[in-house]
């Protein structure tokens, strides 16, 4: 993980068009691959996901277009070959109040927000399905799910979270030195969030009365 405070704060959207950039699926594919792996090239991205190398080609550029990635001139060895990087260790946030000022911002917001509930909805799944064949013959679990309840103050929820941060990146760095290593063993993408809202908010929501529906 860099030291560089430049690239320890979330890179901020608030243009309509770059929530609707960011959120098709291969770019979003590759935003995951470039936050594992730190850094990579287009025939890396390319081979990894499966897809054409000019397709990933263009959407990097569509990216970088909105600031959501840049290239990696440290790797630059030669002239040739680009690397590619997250403007940000920290990814990405949204500013949806900002956005929705703007035109087109209402329609972003909706389309963000369908997209990060998607995501938690196909994360429940992915651990709540059957088991994995390898976990049902006695393997190890591929997935993570622990919920916990929590009394703090403020100031402990932010210790909380900078030592969860600092447990991500210390992960973070391990998994990017593992990223072209060939020791034989089986390694897999994963794709997680942490969570936690008051406890008040979550009731609110989960007893809000249903939403009038119109024909």
């Amino acid at each position: 993980m860099t030291n560089d405070p430049m690239r320890m704060s979330p890179t901020r959207l608030s243009d309509p068009r770059a929530v609707l950039a960011v959120t098709h699926p291969l770019r979003m594919r590759l935003l995951g691959e470039l936050a594992r792996r730190g850094t990579a090239r287009v025939v890396d991205l390319a081979t990894v996901l499966g897809e054409p190398a000019n397709s990933v080609s263009f959407h990097l550029r569509q990216l970088a277009k909105y600031g959501l990635i840049e290239e990696n001139a440290d790797r630059a060895e030669n002239g040739r070959e680009r690397w590619w990087r997250m403007t940000s260790e920290r990814g990405f946030e949204v500013d949806l109040d900002a956005m929705g000022q703007l035109e087109g911002g209402d329609a972003a917001v909706r389309v963000f927000r369908r997209v990060a509930e998607g995501h938690v909805l196909a994360l429940h799944r992915a651990i709540h399905e059957p088991p994995h064949p390898a976990e049902a013959h006695g393997g190890q679990p591929r997935t993570i799910s622990d919920d916990f309840a929590l009394r703090l103050s403020d100031t402990e929820l932010q210790q909380l979270r900078l030592e969860l941060a600092q447990l991500l990146d210390r992960w973070t760095d391990t998994s990017r030195a593992l990223a072209e290593v060939e020791d034989g063993q089986e390694r897999h993408a994963y794709y997680g969030v942490v969570m936690a809202a008051l406890v008040h908010d979550i009731s609110a929501t989960t007893n809000a009365p249903p939403k009038e529906q119109h024909p």
